[in-house]
């Protein structure tokens, strides 16, 4: 805390340094009147001149402390930014307040003695000019208090708003970091679907590049966002289904079951396409026939549910969640917390993947 102090002061700028040497020769001033007002008081009064004196120099010295650290430190809390040092700027700030108060409340005894002294035989314009010093200095202390509280809110405010970004930013960033493995992904199974087909049949590959093309042209226009729609997302996962076809043939069948009423809907990009691909892997993967994949948009009051069920033979006792799901719900929980799932489960036949996102109808 107090290496922040002496940047602060070190780094002040020239009206402030100037302030510093106004409160000095105010303060030399107030400290020659009470010596030259020592030779007055005899007895009560002479006590309530000590105290004055006391509590009056000591008040003058707390405030001009508390005003001029408050105006080095307001130039530091307006460029802080919430890192190494933030911290320390809102103890000092925190400190300024109850220097302020310490002040207002020695300068309003010094006050008070002085009126006990005009009452007990004083000179009356002294014990006036007096009074008004420190009475006019106790009015300054309050509006040195409102002040300083005053900054030390805003500095608050803006490290919460700055920290609040931050968070945003991390959590940006990651949602790309995820997006970005997710195509290299769906790239590599795609590579090996016209792989099977380059020797067996030519013509097809050719088609299914072509297709590949189109759904990385896609996938590269949806990586740079995190919001998609469910319209979107279904034609998506259609051309993404027709390289697939290529290689499944008749072997693979396909049910639609999309309400027209939330295709307007907004959802994360590459929210479906996992649960199909995890489906075409682990549900239909083992079965030399192939099988059937039912896919299926609705809606209730507060989410949307995508659900993709498979006629396969279901998640095996030594099933692990692979790199499309992992990635999936890594997703959503960085973009939606806890208000987003994603739940497997065991279907009849089959297995049952349901992703649960909060509704947000697209723009």
């Amino acid at each position: 805390m107090w290496t922040i102090i002496r940047q602060a002061l070190a780094g002040a700028s020239a009206p402030v340094r100037r302030t510093f040497w106004y409160v000095g020769v105010f303060w030399g001033l107030a400290l020659a009147l009470q010596i030259w007002d020592s030779r007055n008081g005899q007895g009560v009064a002479g006590l309530a001149e000590i105290i004055s004196a006391v509590f009056g120099i000591c008040g003058i010295a707390l405030l001009g402390v508390a005003h001029s650290l408050h105006l080095a430190m307001r130039e530091v809390a307006s460029r802080q930014q919430p890192a190494a040092g933030a911290d320390h700027v809102q103890r000092v700030l925190l400190v300024l307040p109850i220097l302020g108060f310490v002040a207002g409340v020695a300068l309003g005894i010094a006050a008070l003695m002085m009126v006990l002294r005009v009452a007990l035989g004083t000179e009356w314009p002294f014990g006036a000019l007096g009074f008004t010093l420190y009475g006019g200095m106790t009015l300054f202390a309050g509006r040195a208090v409102t002040d300083t509280t005053s900054t030390l809110y805003r500095f608050g405010v803006a490290q919460a708003e700055a920290a609040a970004a931050l968070r945003a930013d991390v959590t940006t960033a990651k949602l790309d970091g995820l997006q970005a493995r997710m195509n290299p992904h769906m790239l590599f199974n795609a590579l090996n679907t016209v792989a099977s087909l380059v020797r067996t049949n030519p013509v097809a590959a050719e088609q299914v590049i072509e297709d590949l093309g189109d759904v990385l042209r896609a996938g590269l226009d949806r990586s740079t966002t995190t919001s998609s729609t469910v319209r979107d997302e279904v034609a998506y996962v259609k051309a993404w289904l027709a390289i697939e076809q290529a290689r499944w043939g008749e072997a693979l069948r396909v049910r639609w079951a999309v309400a027209e009423d939330v295709l307007a809907y907004a959802v994360p990009p590459f929210v479906i396409q996992p649960l199909v691909e995890n489906a075409l892997r682990h549900g239909l993967g083992t079965r030399v026939d192939g099988g059937e994949i039912r896919i299926s948009v609705q809606r209730t009051a507060t989410a949307l549910h995508a659900v993709v069920e498979d006629s396969g033979s279901g998640f095996q006792p030594r099933w692990r969640e692979g790199t499309g799901l992992s990635n999936l719900r890594q997703r959503l929980a960085a973009q939606y917390g806890d208000a987003a799932a994603v739940v497997v489960a065991d279907a009849v036949p089959g297995a049952r993947v349901e992703v649960r996102v909060p509704i947000a109808r697209d723009a």
